[in-house]
């Protein structure tokens, strides 16, 4: 019996056939109650042992090779036009015209080049002096003090001298030195073309008929010489 034990578990399908051809052989009763023992081998309770067979189960992982592929994407970017530089500029000086503030008198004489000089007299004060005299004066003292002078030059110097005598034979004189630019306004969105004042400085006074010429050409020279500092302080 101690050597057909180990044999029977191993052998559970065999065991279970032995178990029960022994059942019938010795009338074994099946009906007795479960747990019961007996002193004696066919009276004993036979509890069967089944043993399953033990199965291992690998998870196969199955390593594909990774490819790269190089695409080569085309994207369609709109990239805006390039602004011109003359249109930059333009705008650049419409906002400082826009911002602009209105010009002192050393202002008006700054970054200008050459002056074209202008001369306007009346009657009574060519007979005093001739408006040639008077310009080459004018001209003169400004070449003497490093001013330049063009006749092709936009910014001009003019020089007006007004003589009229008085009841008492006293002349009564009157210059003005006034430098004018050629500028560009718009009437109804239409560019027009006109000299404007820049900068001015006259003055009047009497003098003798004896002494006029002298006092003409004295003024002259005072008034150039005015144009001359803010000229030069300005450049």
């Amino acid at each position: 019996m101690i050597q057909l034990q180990p044999a029977l578990m191993r052998r559970p399908r065999v065991m279970g056939i032995l178990v029960v051809s022994l059942m019938l052989m010795t009338g074994c009763d099946r009906t007795e109650p479960k747990g019961s023992t007996s002193s004696g081998f066919f009276r004993a309770r036979i509890d069967t042992i089944t043993v399953r067979d033990s199965v291992t189960v690998r998870d196969t992982i199955v390593v594909v090779d990774t490819v790269l592929v190089e695409r080569e994407v085309v994207k369609k970017i709109e990239v805006p036009p390039e602004i011109p530089a003359h249109y930059e500029r333009a705008w650049k000086r419409q906002v400082a015209e826009l911002r602009a503030d209105f010009a002192d008198d050393k202002t008006s004489f700054s970054g200008l080049g050459s002056m074209k000089v202008s001369v306007e007299m009346n009657e009574d004060a060519q007979d005093i002096l001739s408006s040639q005299r008077a310009k080459d004066k004018f001209e003169l003292t400004l070449r003497r003090h490093g001013v330049p002078l063009s006749d092709l030059s936009n910014p001009y110097l003019v020089l007006q001298v007004q003589a009229v005598w008085d009841e008492d034979k006293a002349l009564l004189f009157y210059t003005r030195v006034s430098l004018m630019e050629s500028l560009i306004f718009y009437r109804n969105d239409k560019p027009h073309r006109n000299f404007v004042n820049l900068w001015e400085n006259s003055g009047y006074g009497y003098v003798g008929k004896n002494v006029a010429r002298e006092t003409f050409l004295e003024t002259i020279e005072a008034r150039a010489e005015r144009v001359a500092n803010l000229y030069l302080s300005a450049n």
